[in-house]
């Protein structure tokens, strides 16, 4: 469900910020990276503990491209733990010619994260325009506050490719989801969007809670037995990293 009114341009239409999901306004989010983990273990046990969210397949395929200034001012804020701070990507899920796009800009400040979620309708494959090109049509239906944020962060930076599964506790509250098999492409410099020379870790596996800030107790619960340590782990991040965008640092 969306905020009301559509705006239409050549490639997209906007159909406004998604407002079906009231705990991307402000939440609590902690993740875990566990190398090598055991996704199956993982997930019998949220089986047990949760329940299980079906969007389209039980597993979606999930594909962000992330923008920063040619600095990668975004990057170098979150490796040097500074807050307050944003990422700016587009997300879509699944299709590689995608209908839907979500348009997203993610805030964090301290602990606490957000996210505004902003739906678009293609009206053109997404990999048949230049990256100048889908800026530009962005620009012409993204909200003035939006439109700002992405003006900031106008360079197309990383491509991240990843399964994802998703639960949530019986009341909805609360959010996990099981991240694997990522993929990480080179968008510097690229005309469009390129999906060459892939940097795959397939060792890679990250669970992420989402939920209110006073619900650290039924996050405990949900993951019992499993106490894992959270930690820094953004998929940008450890993209910019591995395609050594940035120079090397211990990032876990």
């Amino acid at each position: 469900m969306v905020a009301a009114t559509e705006i239409s341009t050549g490639a997209f239409d906007l159909v406004g910020e998604d407002v079906s999901r009231v705990d991307l306004a402000v939440r609590r989010e902690t993740k875990c990276l566990l190398p090598n983990g055991d996704v199956g273990k993982f997930r019998k046990l949220l089986e047990g503990n949760a329940r299980r969210l079906i969007h389209n397949e039980p597993v979606s395929t999930v594909r962000s491209i992330y923008f920063d200034d040619v600095r990668l001012s975004d990057c170098h804020a979150n490796l040097d733990g500074i807050s307050p701070r944003r990422k700016v990507r587009l997300r879509w899920y699944d299709s590689l010619t995608p209908e839907v796009l979500f348009f997203e800009v993610k805030w964090r400040e301290n602990r606490v994260t957000g996210k505004h979620r902003l739906e678009l309708r293609a009206q053109r494959g997404v990999s048949e325009l230049s990256y100048r090109q889908l800026i530009d049509e962005l620009i012409e239906v993204l909200p003035p506050e939006h439109v700002a944020d992405l003006l900031r962060r106008s360079e197309p930076v990383v491509l991240v490719e990843y399964r994802r599964e998703h639960f949530a506790s019986a009341d909805g509250r609360l959010r996990v989801t099981l991240d694997y098999d990522l993929a990480f492409y080179d968008q510097t410099g690229k005309r469009a969007i390129s999906t060459s020379f892939p940097c795959r870790l397939p060792e890679m596996f990250v669970v992420e809670t989402k939920g209110p800030e006073d619900c650290q107790r039924e996050m405990k619960e949900l993951l019992y037995p499993f106490a894992p340590r959270m930690g820094a782990c953004s998929k940008y991040v450890h993209g910019c990293c591995q395609l050594e965008l940035v120079p090397p640092r211990n990032y876990h």
